[in-house]
């Protein structure tokens, strides 16, 4: 999404997730026997960009119980984004609120699968890739009536079931909200998930929405070569999501220090 063209963007974190196929034991476990070799050989491939290395609690966790977990990340400094996240199977690059435009998060994302593929000591089955950004904005609905809000500025045409709405024993402001939908995609080749629902951002009541093109299986398209084509198809899906849901008084709201 083009944040850039937002005085002040609703972004809360934007993320390329991979997994890769697992190995079957036999015994009930599916493990990566290779991921140990990669651990090493892939840090050192991003160790000048990404030299801050965390060791999550999940790496204490056999790999033989944790398939497709991620257990350490690679930050551009402590504390600091974006960061990869490496673990048996799986894979992340994310960025937070520091996200400003796709064209800077696209070469993080090629550069990341670049290096996977090179560091993987074995062959690499991709068998998942998902596109996910997370977008929040604040919004106090222990006051506000969320299901209008929803339909007047973000275009989703929500209602409440008339024998809800009419009964005298029932709040007509939703508690709490959850809007879902995933359809296929052809472009690329997979589903589009668009979900809306209530919840907190550091604390604050907020509305809270994840836009998501996920391709598994025969979805996925040949691997490494065609990748940055697939994300910047499922980019395009997301951001024209993206623009149409906040046309009008949320991009005013955005717009505005």
């Amino acid at each position: 999404m083009s944040k850039m063209q937002l005085r002040t963007p609703p972004i809360v974190e934007a993320l390329l997730e991979v997994k890769w196929g697992l190995k079957d034991t036999g015994v009930a476990e599916l493990i990566d026997p290779d991921y140990q070799l990669l651990l090493g050989s892939f840090w050192q491939l991003i160790k000048a960009s990404y030299p801050h290395h965390e060791r999550l609690p999940a790496a204490s966790i056999p790999d033989e119980v944790t398939g497709a977990v991620v257990k350490h990340r690679f930050r551009v400094a402590k504390d600091e984004w974006p960061l990869i996240q490496l673990g048996p199977g799986i894979m992340s690059v994310n960025e937070t609120q520091k996200y400003t435009t796709f064209d800077k998060f696209k070469p993080l994302a090629v550069d990341a699968i670049k290096r996977l593929f090179e560091a993987y000591p074995g062959d690499l089955d991709i068998r998942s890739l998902m596109l996910r950004y997370i977008d929040a904005v604040d919004m106090d609905y222990s006051q506000e009536d969320v299901v209008e809000f929803v339909r007047e500025q973000m275009h989703i045409p929500a209602s409440l079931p008339e024998f809800l709405s009419q009964d005298i024993n029932l709040d007509p402001k939703p508690a709490n909200f959850a809007f879902k939908v995933s359809l296929r995609s052809k472009n690329p080749t997979g589903t589009g998930t668009l979900s809306v629902s209530t919840g907190l951002r550091d604390g604050k009541r907020s509305l809270i929405w994840e836009q998501i093109i996920h391709s598994s299986g025969d979805d996925v398209c040949e691997m490494p070569a065609r990748f940055d084509v697939w994300l910047d198809q499922a980019h395009a899906l997301i951001e024209g999501w993206f623009w149409k849901m906040i046309e009008g008084k949320l991009q005013e709201r955005f717009n505005h220090a």
